[in-house]
């Protein structure tokens, strides 16, 4: 028995599996079924048999001979879909989106399909591509499967504005990935957002392997700094306090931590609480064993304010 080699089987099942949708979606275009003697009906057959470009002649005739109507546009957009041809599908489908939102379902299933086909074949901006009509209509028309792949492709390009609510839209859907946790932080990072990035590093680091918390502990500790230092310029020196407790338990960032020992100092003697300052404001130097950082003038003026009562 004669077996299609596996590439030609995988361009079969993809043009068969969305044939039944298509049929359907066309009718809702208020089509009747085509005879099997036009050129709709044995392309139909031809990409039923997994016959795709066989199937494509035979819907380009139909479109010289009947005009660009809906349902052999879409028949046109499903088969180039399961070949990868973006452009084409684009070309054939996206102008439907202007007719309403009749078809819209059967739009999004192509230009899906072709985006999936551009990601096997390693067309990333062929992905995203064909994703961008879609993503115009909105973000939950966006199939779950390429949520993460747009997400990563954005991120790639530092385009953190679409990235961002793709991986929000990853972590809000069914077992999302670990590394889906870190990503979204990494991008809140990115626009400004430590403070909303905290939560996903700390979910994040409650399972991740030796490997993988080394760098995101490092990235957490920065967020939780920043954030800390908003926190206290906003008048919320507490709240400051319970996150600079957290980075120097921690230990990292490293070139930070002579600065969080003082500023905790500093809420610390704020508070009335002389004796742990000074243990904060004694770490600023141990961390400046040869006295020349920046702070050590000033956590020395401390300690003799402790000790002394002067400056």
């Amino acid at each position: 028995m004669n077996r299609l080699p596996a590439r030609n089987r995988r361009r079969r099942d993809r043009a068969r599996l969305g044939l039944v949708a298509l049929l359907w979606a066309a009718s809702l275009a208020g089509c009747g079924h085509d005879g099997p003697d036009t050129a709709v009906g044995r392309g139909d057959r031809l990409l039923a048999a997994g016959e795709v470009e066989a199937a494509i002649a035979e819907y380009k005739l139909a479109v010289r001979q009947e005009g660009r109507r809906p349902e052999i546009l879409l028949r046109l957009g499903h088969a180039y879909a399961s070949e990868g041809d973006v452009e084409a599908v684009l070309d054939h489908v996206r102008p439907l989106l202007a007719a309403g939102e009749e078809l819209q379902f059967q739009v999004v299933a192509e230009l899906s399909e072709a985006a999936r086909v551009a990601r096997e074949r390693g067309s990333p901006d062929n992905m995203a591509r064909a994703m961008e009509p879609v993503l115009e209509l909105g973000l939950g028309l966006v199939p779950s499967d390429l949520k993460l792949p747009l997400a990563r492709y954005y991120a790639e390009l530092s385009d953190w504005n679409r990235a961002l609510p793709l991986y929000v839209a990853v972590l809000e859907g069914e077992d999302p990935p670990e590394e889906a946790l870190l990503e979204t932080a990494r991008a809140f990072q990115e626009v400004g957002g430590c403070r909303e990035a905290l939560g996903y590093f700390e979910r994040f680091l409650e399972n991740a392997g030796r490997r993988e918390r080394a760098e995101a502990t490092w990235e957490y500790g920065s967020c939780l700094y920043e954030v800390a230092m908003a926190d206290r310029a906003q008048g919320h020196p507490g709240d400051a306090a319970v996150r600079l407790d957290r980075m120097i338990e921690l230990g990292v960032p490293r070139n930070l931590l002579d600065r969080a020992h003082y500023n905790r100092g500093e809420i610390r003697m704020a508070f009335g609480n002389l004796s742990d300052a000074e243990s904060d404001f004694l770490a600023v130097l141990e961390l400046n064993p040869v006295r020349s950082g920046p702070l050590v003038r000033l956590a020395e003026e401390r300690i003799r304010e402790i000790r002394f009562g002067v400056r």
